[in-house]
């Protein structure tokens, strides 16, 4: 193909790339070890819907019975929510709607990359605040940035994925009020953090946009349902280049039928996995040559003395994680948190490994 038919921004540009998985203990890309059809009350509930559900017709184009259980959830109107096809659709959308081509993106690395990714398809300039040593947030000097720089999108992934780190609500309010443009506050992981969502001061800042998904504490990742609040004339303005029918009617019936139960499905899900995670940093920390980075979602970083020989390792026990490349990344490992006894074999390999080392 001729290069220069692509658009200038993508001719030299590379895409985020999910590596092939050879393992069967799959712990790399931050996914529930429970399946949402498990919980007999949510199956019955989704068969129930599914009967009632005819296949030929369009789905709902907003999801707005989906919107108002969301709402529901979160403590907000329902016309303050839109549901997107997993949060990766929030994050473009809010790129999409908010940046031209030349302005400034702000976020802070390392975090999750689809913010970078999907500003730079659109000609954007991305700024990065890395972050102090130990993986801590450079609150100041972000701060600083927002500021200075004004972006035209400022982007804080709290809890932050690869990290863990999660920062408190009164910071966040500092960058809200620092910015005149639009904040997203990603807050996939929040769930199994403790703290509360910044969404109860969503009426206190109009530029406030903030992400939640189903993808993590509920079980929900291959389904996509993820959802952004906002106040409505900013949900109005992403709705603009929405996907009509962005939102298939399975994923719809689905996430509805976990939504009605998720107060079981969250202390079903919850409670072991922030339990597991406690037992693999105070096993993992208790081993030399290994770091282990504060968190409080369901992953755990860590940085080893030799990253290729602990992941050969990982893999000969037939287990994936997610290894990193990035220089400010190098020998990091991501363990997702799933069971105890998927925990107790990590450790074992870990244990195994630093005894040749």
């Amino acid at each position: 193909m001729n290069n220069a038919w692509l658009r200038n921004s993508i001719r030299d540009f590379e895409p985020y790339r999910v590596p092939a998985i050879n393992e069967h203990t799959v712990i790399n890309a931050n996914e529930s070890p429970y399946n949402a059809l498990d919980f007999p009350f949510v199956k019955a509930e989704f068969l129930r819907r599914l009967e009632q559900t005819p296949t030929y017709r369009y789905p709902d184009p907003f999801a707005e019975e989906l919107r108002a259980a969301l709402a529901a959830y979160v403590g907000c109107q329902s016309q303050e929510v839109l549901v997107g096809n997993g949060g990766d659709e929030i994050i473009n959308l809010v790129m999409n709607t908010f940046l031209n081509p030349g302005d400034t993106l702000l976020v802070h690395t390392p975090t999750f990359d689809i913010y970078g990714i999907d500003a730079s398809v659109i000609g954007a300039n991305v700024v990065e605040v890395p972050n102090l040593p130990g993986f801590r947030h450079d609150r100041q000097t972000f701060l600083d940035k927002v500021k200075e720089l004004q972006p035209k999108v400022t982007v804080l992934c709290n809890p932050n994925n690869p990290t863990g780190e999660i920062l408190p609500l009164e910071y966040v309010e500092d960058i809200l009020r620092a910015s005149a443009n639009p904040v997203l506050i990603d807050e996939a992981y929040l769930e199994f953090s403790g703290q509360d969502s910044i969404i109860s001061k969503l009426q206190t800042y109009d530029n406030l946009i903030v992400l939640r998904t189903l993808s993590k504490a509920f079980g929900m990742a291959g389904l996509r349902v993820g959802y952004g609040v906002a106040n409505k004339a900013v949900i109005d303005a992403l709705s603009l280049t929405k996907l009509v029918y962005n939102m298939n009617v399975f994923s719809q019936d689905m996430a509805l039928s976990v939504m009605a139960h998720r107060d079981e499905v969250l202390q079903h899900n919850v409670p072991p996995t922030i339990a597991a995670r406690t037992y693999l940093m105070e096993q993992l920390s208790a081993i030399d040559g290994v770091t282990v980075y504060p968190s409080v979602t369901n992953f755990v970083l860590v940085h080893v003395t030799d990253g290729a020989a602990m992941i050969d390792a990982l893999q000969k026990a037939d287990i994936c994680v997610r290894f990193y490349k990035a220089a400010d990344l190098q020998n990091c490992i991501r363990i997702t948190v799933t069971t105890q006894e998927v925990m107790e074999r990590v450790v074992a390999v870990f244990q195994k490994e630093a005894a040749h080392a």
